[in-house]
């Protein structure tokens, strides 16, 4: 027997079966000496670690994945002496796969919670202590990276699995350990390249370390992210794709831009923003397409161009440079004609997605004159039923039973009259009685002017009329007066001339 499997059986026999005892017993009450599980464990690592005959070894670690798979105490029993028994494996049996594929499997059991319906929610969970056990030395993580480049696709794939299994206990500590490996995160990288399944692994490891970790998103878009992240979004079908697109690419977009102007900047400047508006491009008309998965995608990248729209950390020296340059290059890609489309004129779509749509232009033009004028310009329909796109919004806030849709839409109003004199002007020029007032149902008419349908929600006379719509309109008044002494005094003297008038009638 040499010096190594000596150390290693000294370890499993003796201080691992103390340790073993000791937290088992704390944390399950169990003061008996040992289960049948913890002899069977020490039992199997003796195999694993002396055995002389391959098959025997392979066996033994095929019977150790399974009582590990399936028992807590058996999961304890080997996060107290099977560590280092497993981890020479990956580093001295390299040549025998199977082996090899055995421990990572055997691994990722002891790592991955065990439900069971008695015991305490407080308990400490064996899979969670073993987590810890394996990330406290870096040399482990390094050992894990470096059998990312093994051509074995089951070696890659439980390695991955191993890795995404830590941080669920562990992320602080992987997440350090891995900007201390040289090309830590580059082989990681790398393996957004690999077989399908593998990448989806990759893309969602990625997501976890990258919240919360500048350096580490740094490192990621310098690996070229940004272009390998819209090259697999493309290849899914955009925002017809399906989970990976949502819940892997774009939360790992997210991740990377979120309150990061030098990142922004990277993504504007290498691959500009067309990839992310393919995502948003929709066809008018697609009443019966909005499936629930892509609704999930279009909003995910909704929140990208929101984050964008935000600019870097709030009270950062530039942010707002920021936020002005990032509307300004949204703009120029023609994004407000889809973000119209899908928050005003696609009215069958889902009302998180309408309202989510709405906010986005209200960021856009808010305090960007190029972006209030191109607002104010745009039209939203098909012939013969076209009208202005202020009006569209306007009508939603009149009209729709949904109060999140009313925030939204209303937002758009704030937005649009926040230090905008000329617009603000531009909507209370419109502000007059129309021919057809008195016969006109409550809320804005396509045919109506701005201004008209607001006063008419204002002051219907009618016995029936609908309190909540005047309400909203006085809300889009507000925007409009605030702060502009010339539109105050046009609204009181119609207010004015409106109590003359319905005085006389009377």
């Amino acid at each position: 027997m040499d010096s190594r499997s000596i150390n290693l059986r000294g370890f499993a026999g003796s201080a691992g079966k103390n340790i073993m005892q000791g937290i088992g017993g704390f944390v399950f009450g169990n003061e008996a000496s040992e289960s049948k599980e913890d002899s069977y464990v020490e039992r199997f690592l003796d195999r694993i670690s002396n055995g002389t005959m391959p098959d025997d070894r392979r066996s033994a670690m095929t019977e150790l994945q399974s009582l590990v798979a399936e028992s807590r105490s058996a999961q304890m029993s080997f996060g107290a002496m099977g560590f280092p028994v497993l981890l020479n494996v990956l580093k001295e049996d390299r040549e025998d796969v199977e082996l090899v594929r055995g421990a990572l499997e055997t691994l990722v059991s002891a790592l991955t919670p065990i439900e069971t319906s008695q015991g305490l929610k407080t308990e400490v969970q064996p899979a969670s202590m073993n987590s810890d056990l394996l990330s406290r030395e870096t040399d482990n993580i390094s050992l894990l990276l470096s059998l990312l480049t093994e051509e074995d696709f089951y070696v890659r794939y439980y390695t991955i699995q191993l890795l995404t299994a830590l941080l669920t206990n562990s992320l602080k500590r992987l997440q350090e350990a891995i900007l201390l490996i040289p090309r830590g995160i580059t082989v990681l990288m790398d393996m957004l390249m690999d077989r399908e399944v593998i990448r989806n692994e990759a893309l969602l490891l990625l997501t976890y370390l990258t919240r919360d970790a500048e350096e580490i998103q740094k490192i990621v878009v310098f690996e070229g992210a940004f272009e390998k992240l819209f090259s697999i979004i493309g290849e899914e079908g955009f925002s017809d794709g399906g989970v990976v697109v949502q819940q892997d690419c774009l939360e790992l977009l997210n991740n990377l831009i979120r309150n990061n102007a030098s990142n922004q900047m990277l993504l504007k400047e290498t691959m500009g923003f067309d990839p992310l508006i393919s995502i948003l491009k929709i066809r008018r008309g697609s009443a019966f397409n909005f499936t629930q998965q892509k609704t999930v995608n279009l909003l995910g990248a909704l929140h990208t161009v929101e984050l964008l729209l935000m600019g870097g950390p709030p009270g950062e020296t530039g942010k707002d440079t920021s936020k002005i340059t990032n509307q300004t290059a949204l703009a120029q890609r023609n994004i407000l004609d889809h973000l119209l489309l899908l928050g005003v004129e696609s009215q069958w779509a889902p009302v998180a997605l309408r309202c989510t749509a709405l906010r986005c232009i209200g960021s856009l033009v808010l305090r960007n004159p190029q972006n209030l004028d191109s607002l104010a310009s745009k039209q939203v329909g098909e012939e013969p039923h076209v009208q202005p796109a202020l009006n569209a919004i306007l009508a939603i806030i009149l009209r729709t039973s949904v109060a999140q849709e009313f925030v939204a839409a209303d937002y758009v109003f704030k937005c649009f009259c926040e230090t905008n004199p000329n617009g603000q002007a531009l909507l209370a020029s419109t502000i007059a009685p129309h021919p057809s007032q008195g016969t006109a149902t409550h809320g804005a008419s396509s045919d109506m002017p701005f201004g008209s349908a607001l006063l008419q929600a204002l002051v219907s006379s009618d016995v029936n009329g609908d309190m909540e719509a005047c309400c909203r309109a006085s809300s889009v008044l507000t925007h409009i007066i605030k702060d502009n002494l010339q539109c105050k005094d046009r609204v009181c003297s119609l207010a004015t001339f409106h109590c003359l008038n319905f005085t006389c009638t009377k």
